[in-house]
């Protein structure tokens, strides 16, 4: 008899065949009822993850163990020790006969009852303790599959367009891109997510480049049940990438069964891959905010509008940058206002319904002098009319509005968008216009939350607490805020001290000091410009308070429509020049 039948024979003698078939079906009995009572007891995910790793580490250590080992009236025994033609071998066997056909009719009834892959929801979540909204939905970043990191740009890019392409649908309330970005590596569930942003449906994906070709695979998940809605792959040429968008947001339409419109559809694309390239790096630039990414992005889309002039979504982003740049760096508003408009305008010829130039055209009716207020207005309702998801315009219209209607529009902006920090900043000034401090306050720790480095959060809480008689707070507010950079720092340092000065007359003229070297060291910053002119009026200085405001409001009129009723400017209600600025830039109204 051969080595190896010997063997055979063997592992049957020793019941070891038994022994691992038992061991493989209570792992996967065990497993599937750990991963279907998790949700239920609590479980966080990876229980089940790592029980199925120390099952698999565990395998080899049954299989050595049944092999040396039998089970006698007296305990285990080596192998040895037992008898080769005991009766004991064969009860073992039955025994594990047994207990194998158990583990069989266990999973028999399982797969019967559809236990297997969970078809109804606990009843926690079946009965309405998570009921969101029908229709809202929030497209996920999409893995990015190539292997190289630094094409992060190019999956975050193509979901940010698929965001935009689903926020279209008059039917879909979609999570705003700033939002859903933030679970870009998260590993919670779609349940999770959707209870979290209370939606319900989770679209994820991930993507495949290899030169010219691109893979998107794309599920779309009920944020109730847990259950795939639809899932598909395509596979196509980068330069038709924006097909695939359109195909998907057919597709979705199709399985949330909601109307939709071939006019729905952005039609503000490219053919040219170059220039899409481009456009995808500047999404990523323009999320930075920074002086140094949108001169970065602006000359991207200057190279994309070259290798496709007719390219709408191009023209449209680069009115935006334009107008970030005039408020981050140091490009004149009115030197940048025509350009924003002639881009802007450019992009709306080439496609009438791009909301992102509506957008750029209100924003530049908003910041000339005079305001074009019913313009502007015009512009964003038309802008939200065609893409309702877009939380930008709905912010910018709010701008607009009288005070109690805007602080509304962009509560319920936040509420869809929980995690933008400028809702939260607009949210701070629309409270502090309305004197609402203890509103201020929280609205501003939920922004410094999430923007720990946002300077205008530490004035914003300093000036709440000012108000409020609460000076202490007022002083420590300005170690709730990490400096990103040297001037911020600088910031922090002057605000701390003058609060300490407000309340200590023999630091006033070391406050009063810092502020005239801040401002000289940093004349053409409006962002320090606004932080100066507040650090004076809390110690009432209202001269050299009033001269900076005079060149803020100059350079960012927008900005002072509030000057009539932000209590912030009380102690300049007196004077005759504050009062001319305010007949000139006010626009907006308590009612």
């Amino acid at each position: 008899m051969g080595t190896g039948r010997q063997f055979l024979l063997e592992i049957r003698r020793r019941n070891v065949l038994r022994a691992a078939m038992l061991y493989a079906g209570a792992v996967w009995a065990f497993g599937q009822g750990l991963s279907q009572f998790s949700p239920t007891l609590g479980l966080p995910d990876w229980v089940t993850r790592w029980f199925l790793i120390a099952a698999v580490i565990g395998f080899p250590f049954w299989v050595a163990f049944a092999w040396f080992y039998e089970l006698t009236p007296h305990g285990f025994k080596r192998e040895s020790e037992v008898a080769a033609d005991a009766p004991i071998r064969h009860s073992n066997a039955r025994r594990l006969d047994f207990a194998i056909i158990a583990v069989l009719v266990v999973a028999v009834v399982l797969l019967g009852s559809g236990y297997f892959v969970r078809r109804h929801p606990p009843a926690s979540q079946a009965e309405g303790d998570f009921a969101p909204p029908g229709g809202t939905l929030v497209v996920l970043p999409f893995k990015n599959l190539s292997g190289d990191p630094t094409q992060q740009y190019f999956s975050d890019g193509i979901s940010e367009e698929l965001t935009g392409a689903l926020g279209r649908n008059p039917a879909l309330s979609v999570i705003a891109w700033d939002t859903a970005s933030k679970f870009r590596d998260s590993r919670k569930s779609a349940m999770d997510i959707g209870r979290e942003l209370n939606v319900a449906h989770v679209l994820s994906g991930n993507i495949e480049r290899a030169g010219a070709e691109v893979r998107v695979s794309v599920e779309l998940t009920n944020a109730v049940t847990g259950y795939e809605v639809w899932s598909h792959h395509y596979d196509d040429s980068f330069a038709d990438i924006f097909s695939v968008q359109d195909r998907v947001s057919r597709s979705i339409a199709n399985a949330l069964e909601v109307r939709f419109s071939e006019t729905d559809l952005p039609a503000g694309g490219t053919h040219n891959p170059q220039a899409h390239e481009l456009v995808l790096k500047s999404l990523r630039l323009m999320g930075d905010m920074d002086a140094a990414s949108l001169a970065a992005a602006r000359s991207n889309l200057e190279q994309a509008l070259k290798l496709d002039p007719d390219y709408a979504d191009a023209h449209a982003m680069l009115a935006q940058v334009l107008l970030g740049l005039t408020q981050h760096a140091n490009l004149p508003l009115a030197t940048a206002i025509p350009e924003i408009r002639s881009e802007a305008e450019r992009a709306l010829a080439i496609d009438p319904r791009n909301a992102n130039a509506l957008l750029a055209l209100g924003l530049a009716y908003d910041n000339s002098t005079p305001r074009q207020i019913d313009k502007a207005k015009a512009e964003f309702v038309q802008a939200i009319a065609i893409d309702p998801s877009n939380n930008a315009a709905r912010t910018d219209y709010a701008l607009d509005l009288p005070l109690k209607e805007a602080r509304a529009e962009v509560e319920r902006v936040a509420s869809l968008d929980p995690d933008d920090a400028g809702n939260w900043n607009n949210l701070a000034v629309y409270n502090q216009d309305m004197g609402d401090w203890p509103q201020v306050i929280d609205a501003t720790r939920h922004l410094l939350h999430l923007a720990p480095s946002y300077v205008f959060g530490a004035f914003y809480l300093a000036n709440a607490y000012q108000q409020m008689g609460q000076h202490e707070q007022s002083v420590q507010a300005f170690d709730l805020v990490k400096p990103a950079t040297e001037l911020d720092k600088r910031l922090l340092e002057t605000g701390r001290l003058v609060y300490q000065a407000a309340q200590s007359a023999s630091l006033r003229p070391k406050a009063i000091a810092a502020l005239r070297e801040l401002s000289q060291q940093n004349a053409a910053n409006l962002d320090v410009a606004y932080n100066v002119m507040q650090m004076y009026l809390a110690l009432d200085d209202t001269t050299p308070a009033l001269h900076v405001l005079q060149g803020y409001c100059k350079a960012v009129p927008v900005a002072c429509s509030d000057l009539a009723i932000n209590p912030v400017y009380t102690p300049l209600r007196s004077n005759a020049t504050f009062l001319q600025l305010a007949r000139q830039y006010t626009t907006i109204k308590l009612d």
